[in-house]
Parts: C-alpha cells; structure tokens; sequence
C-alpha cells in the first residue's frame, strides 16, 4: 500500500509529536512510544526518551507478551527496533508495548495499537491478455508485502470446464511464484489466486476470435501524516471492489515546515494519476513559523499565519485535482487533548475550510466535529447505538475503532465521487 522511505529524522520527528502533544502536568513526560505500520509488510517500534538505556519491545497477543526485540541509542535519540515484525493476513489488528529501566532506575513504559491491511490487496496476479492454442501460459504471482510465509491456492478454469486448484506456498522472504498452464481449449480460461477469503482474478483468451474485457480499477491516494495511518488499511478493505488504493504516510511531516508537502503531492500525483485523493495532515506535528512576504517569521496561530497555511493548502488541493479530473476528501485534524495542540489544530481547520471555497471537487471532512461532537475533547463517543472509545492515549491520534469508523463514514462518499468521475471519462 505505499512505498515510502522513512529517514530517521522524520521518525524522530514522529515520535517527539506525541511528546509534544501530551498533556500539561506538574511532570512533563520524558517518554513516548510509537509503531510505525507505514512501510509495506513489516511494522518499526520506536520510543522516545530512553535516555541511552536498552529499550524491551513486546508484542500483545490474548493474555502473553510475546518479545520482539531490544534496541538501544545515544542519549536523546529515537530507539528504533527496525522492521520488529511482519503484517499478518490474520490478525489485522496489533498491540505492542515497551519498557526500559532509565538511568536514574526508574521504569518507563508505553502500549501502542496500529491495524494493518488484510490480504485483499496483497497480491498482484500477471497473466498474458492472449495465448494461442495449446501454448504454455505463465502465471506470475507476486507478494506486494516481499515477506512470503504464506500459503494460497492458484485455480486454473478452462472455458467450460472444471477448476482445477492447487497450492501455491510462498516461504518466508518469497514474495514471487511463477506457474504455467497449457491453454488446450479455445475460449476464455480464468485464472483465480485465493488467500484467505480473497480472491484475484484474471482472464486469459486463447484463440484469436476470443474477446476478454479488461477490467482496471481506478487508484484511491491515502495520504497525510501518521494520523492517516490506521485509515489507510481499512479504506482498502472498504473498497477492494471499487478501487485500488495507495497509501503514502509521511511520518513527522508537516506543511508548515519546508515546501515537502508541495513538491510531493505533484511527483505522486504525476505518478499514480489518482482519481480520488483522502487527505489527513496536520494534527501531531504542525504550526512551525511560516515566512511572511518580506522573508519574516509568522508566528501560529494567529491570523497572518492562518493565510500563509492556507495559501500552501490550497496549492496542494489544486495539485491533487488534476485540473478537475480527480476528487480530494481533506481531513480535518481531530481535536487533540493537550490546549496548546488545539489552539494549532483550530487554526489548520480555519485554513483548511478557507482553502476549500471555491474549488469544486474539494470536500473538507469535518474529523474534529465527528469525534468531538461538544467541541471539547472525548474519549467516547455514541456510534450506532454504542458507546465506543475512539482515541488513542496519547490525545493525539485515533485508535483502532476510531480509525475503522472514519474509514466507514469516508468509504461511500468516495465510491459515488468515483462514478461521478467514471461519468466524466
């Protein structure tokens, strides 16, 4: 679903968000922990804070605390447990922990949740359009995640006749399989990889008079910072019928820090050539200085600096349009626990509502309103007839249900915003 490099000072930056973030206290907090699920099949642990001790990462599994790994760094950097452990097509949704003795002999600790994708878009099956008559057709199958250790079943069906299956195993760190078929009958065979309660087809015409329609889906873009995270994946599910969706996580990044933000969304834009793009930047690591026109420094979050938000906001709008062939969703941030952090967040929003007026195609989704539907920060809220407990512990971020219910809310809008385009084509 993406294939982003993270460089360490963007992890860094990740990490000192959820710092930056916390609530006020008599103690400020020293330490924070963070899995980073961005980078395809394998998920990082960092934590922040161990002041050069070693660092213990446990995975949660039911009752048991399964150890991942030990980690140490200098004093007051990241200490990162690189590639910790793998996603799984059967236990989508993960639950990690940390713990570290510091030098002064005291015990930190952290818990951290993240939900990676299912298997429904992991796999990539290539097969020719065309074979002639009796000629030996190869299949590839690919593992989009590269970690294999897995099993699936291939099925060959010839134009009337049985399906014939057979297993295909991808051994750890296998992500490619290559099998061939012969294509002994005129007509069109359908070639099927089933993992898991998915499937991936194709259609093969063998014979010249044979017609097969090709079927390509239009790519969905998930992109933002690591409040998109968790999003991503249960947008994918949501529209595996509809869409091929991409995701792009940018851990620790910011719009108002540097023109990132600008340059990226024009080279994935030219790349991928989405057709919808789901935004969602700003809440855990935003509201640096923003030059003026005369090269000053404007402070957030007043209103100089709302403009000159706005004005980048509005640029990356227009880039993920496509001159009115695409449709963007922007996410509004979710109100965060920590005053100083809102007094940021409702600054973005404001720039982010401004920045939307006028451009057809643009909807601004109201985040902060749906998971703080009294204006002030909760934990809980009321959906579908059950209170459910929607953000993560760090007052940043959503957790896992919140995620999976912004993505159910987002899922329809974008369907009918794909037709609407589809209609235009």
């Amino acid at each position: 679903m993406t294939s982003a490099r993270r460089t360490p000072l963007l992890l860094a930056c990740a990490v000192a968000a959820l710092v930056l973030a916390a609530p006020a206290s008599a103690q400020e907090p020293t330490t924070a922990f963070a899995a980073d699920a961005s980078r395809l099949g394998v998920i990082s642990l960092v934590f922040w804070g161990a002041q050069g001790a070693e660092v213990q990462y446990f995975e949660r599994v039911g009752d048991k605390l399964e150890p991942l790994g030990r980690a140490k760094s200098a004093a007051g950097a990241v200490t990162t447990l690189k590639d910790a452990t793998t996603w799984s097509c059967d236990r989508l949704e993960r639950r990690f922990e940390a713990r570290v003795k510091l030098p002064d002999g005291s015990t930190a600790t952290g818990e951290y949740g993240v939900r990676t994708a299912s298997c429904a878009q992991r796999f990539r099956l290539e097969a020719p359009k065309r074979a002639s008559p009796n000629a030996r057709t190869r299949v590839r199958v690919i593992d989009r995640w590269n970690i294999g250790g897995i099993r699936s079943r291939l099925c060959i069906t010839p134009p009337k006749g049985e399906r014939a299956c057979r297993t295909l195993a991808f051994p750890r760190a296998v992500a490619l399989a290559t099998r061939r078929f012969r294509a002994a009958k005129r007509g069109r065979w359908r070639v099927e990889l089933r993992v898991r309660n998915h499937r991936v087809r194709r259609f093969v015409a063998v014979g010249g008079e044979t017609k097969v329609r090709a079927v390509t889906l239009p790519t969905v873009l998930a992109t933002g910072d690591s409040t998109m995270q968790g999003i991503d994946s249960f947008l994918a599910d949501e529209l595996v019928d509809a869409a091929t969706l991409r995701s792009d996580v940018q851990l620790g990044s910011a719009i108002s820090r540097g023109s990132f933000w600008t340059r990226h969304a024009a080279s994935k834009t030219k790349r991928l050539r989405q057709r919808v793009s789901v935004i969602s930047i700003g809440a855990a690591f935003d509201g640096f200085p923003l030059p003026g026109p005369g090269g000053e420094k404007v402070e957030c979050c007043d209103e100089p600096w709302v403009v000159l938000y706005g004005a980048r906001v509005r640029t990356i709008m227009q880039t993920y349009l496509r001159g009115g062939r695409a449709r963007v969703f922007w996410l509004t941030p979710p109100l965060p626990r920590d005053p100083v952090r809102r007094k940021i967040t409702s600054a973005i929003t404001t720039a982010i509502e401004r920045s939307a007026v006028g451009l057809a195609g643009v909807k601004v989704v109201r985040v902060d309103q749906l998971f703080s539907p009294s204006g002030t920060y909760t934990e809980v809220i009321r959906y579908r007839g059950r209170d459910v407990r929607v953000r993560d512990s760090d007052g940043v971020h959503l957790n896992i249900s919140g995620t999976a219910i912004m993505a159910q809310l987002l899922a329809p809008a974008i369907r009918r915003a794909i037709a609407q385009t589809n209609r235009k084509r």
